[in-house]
Parts: C-alpha cells; structure tokens; sequence
C-alpha cells in the first residue's frame, strides 16, 4: 500500500510538474499584452452568442444523462438532471483527472433515490465512451493538418474501431460482472451491480446511436464557439480545425492535475488552431476568451447547481461498503 501511493503520489507531481513547465513555455513565447489586445477586438454581439451555445450544449448533456437512467429503470427531472450534471462539472474541473464526476452519483441517490450502483455505471459510461468520441474525432480531424491522405485514412480506420467502444466494455462487463455476483453487499457487490448495468447500458444499439448524435451535436456547437470566437477577432479558421481544439483540449485537460485543466488544455488548444493557421497571438487571445465566455458561465452555473442541491452525503451503508442492493 505505501509504495502505490507512493507512486500515485510520484506520478501527479510529475502530471503537475509538466502542466506548469507548459504554462511557463506558453506564457514565455507569447506577447500576453498583444493577445489581450487581439481579445479585446471581440464584439459584444459575438460573445452573446458564444455565451447563449452554453445552453444547448448543457441540455443535451443532460439529454444524454437522461437517456443512459431512463435505460436502467431510473427518472430524474430534466431540471435537476441539468443541476447534477453542471455540479459535478464544475467539481471534476477543480480536481485531479476530473475525479470530482463521480459525486453525481450520490446526488443522484440523495434526491431521487437513484441506486449508487445505477449512478456510477452512468458516470463511467459517460466517462469512458465521450472520452473515447473525444479522442477518435479530435484525432480524425487533427490528422488531416499533420498527416498525409494515407494517414488521415488510417486514423479514421482506427477510429471506427474505437467507437465500438460501448459494444467491448459491455462484453467485459459480461465476463467481469457474472450475473450470480450482484446480489452480494459491500464494495465488490456494488462493483459488480455498476458493472451489470453498465453491460445493458452498452449493449443497446439505440442507446448507442442517440448517445452518439447528442456528442456529435455537442462537439459541433462547441466547436462552433471556437471558431465564432476567431472568426471575430478577425483569424481565420475552419470549424474542422475548431472542433479538434475542443475535442483534444478536453481529452488533455481531463488527465491535468491542475484545476479547470489549465495548462495540458490551453497547449493544446494553441498549437491545434496555429496548426490550423492562426498566427499565436490570436491563438492564445482565443484561448484566453474561452476561458471567460465557456469556463467561467458553466463554473458559475455549477456552483449554482451545488448550492441548490446541497452537498452530496455518502450514507453509512456507502462509506466503506460501496452500494446498497437496492
């Protein structure tokens, strides 16, 4: 047990250490006075409509939420779905590897006495499968600056591989998770329920498809808000260049150790639209202003959502047992 933590402890330093040297290289090359200065171009009218993006992309994440409960037996209003998810949002941007999602799980069960189990299977669904659409998207349009034809057809190969992602993490919870195991208690009993229920979530050909387009829809809005945002500082760039930038800044900054991702995200980001042809300076003032208009209203609608919803509470049963069978 010392020498994981020990290791764990070695490797988020190392996370950490390489976040700051990424900041400090990027702060170091880059005339911040000319950046603020190419921000401050932005017309009011540009930045409500990047603003008002952030509400559709909220819906359909909760959309998304819904559907994925819905399948295992569950309802929660819309309204408070939208809450859970902008909570714990917010709380997977202020700690390590976004490890703060999984609170939504117990949300979940304090007002609408969703099982734990049922919860995080939905989390980890979520989780694994957007990461994965995050990481074969960004990849399939990021290849087409740096890769020749051949290249950019291979990645996409792989890609398509990869999407089958909720088909294979259900087979392994059908060979992980054997149906005689979930109605044991404890931690391994509540393991092994998430696990059953993540087999039905990935299991549904339906289930998968909506899934998809609600991501597909959140990508393209969001990527959207990336390119109006350079578009109105006066650089020029495609929305499929756009869209890569979101799709690989959230893969980079979902494994950062700093808050909100900063650092692994804005590289990324930065080299993604210079890649694409925007001159550095209106690469960071766009970065910097998706920090302001997308960061910061989806962090202030977070908090909201956790002071109108209260602390998650872990019930005794749940504290060192994992979840109830219930």
């Amino acid at each position: 047990m010392p020498s994981r933590r020990l290791a764990l402890g070695g490797l988020q330093v190392l996370v950490l250490a390489v976040s700051a040297l990424a900041i400090w290289l990027l702060l170091g090359k880059v005339d911040v006075a000319a950046a603020l200065g190419a921000a401050g171009r932005l017309s009011w009218r540009v930045v409500a409509v990047v603003v008002l993006l952030n509400v559709p992309t909220t819906l359909l994440r909760a959309l998304r939420s819904q559907l994925l409960m819905r399948r295992l037996g569950h309802r929660v209003p819309y309204w408070r779905m939208n809450g859970v998810d902008l909570a714990g949002q917010t709380l997977s941007w202020i700690t390590p590897a976004a490890a703060g999602d999984l609170s939504r799980p117990y949300m979940w069960r304090n007002r609408d006495r969703v099982p734990v189990s049922a919860g995080v299977a939905v989390v980890i669904y979520e989780r694994l499968v957007t990461l994965m659409q995050l990481g074969v998207v960004g990849g399939v349009l990021a290849a087409a600056l740096y890769l020749p034809a051949a290249g950019v057809v291979a990645v996409a190969a792989g890609g398509l591989v990869a999407l089958a992602a909720p088909w294979w993490l259900s087979r392994g919870a059908r060979r992980w998770a054997p149906t005689g195991g979930t109605g044991r208690r404890g931690l391994i009993g509540g393991l092994l329920r998430s696990l059953r229920q993540l087999e039905s979530l990935g299991l549904s050909p339906r289930l998968t498809t909506l899934f998809a387009i609600c991501t597909l829809a959140i990508f393209a809005l969001s990527g959207l808000q990336v390119g109006l945002l350079a578009w109105g500082i006066g650089a020029g760039v495609s929305l499929g260049v756009a869209i890569a930038a979101y799709c690989l800044s959230q893969v980079a900054g979902s494994v950062s150790t700093l808050p909100f991702g900063i650092g692994a995200a804005d590289v990324v980001t930065i080299a993604l639209l210079v890649a694409g042809g925007m001159a550095r300076v209106d690469a960071v003032a766009v970065t910097l202003l998706l920090r302001l208009l997308l960061t910061l209203p989806l962090g202030v609608a977070g908090a909201g959502g956790i002071l109108a919803l209260g602390r998650p509470r872990i019930a005794p049963d749940e504290a060192g047992t994992g979840a109830p069978a219930t």
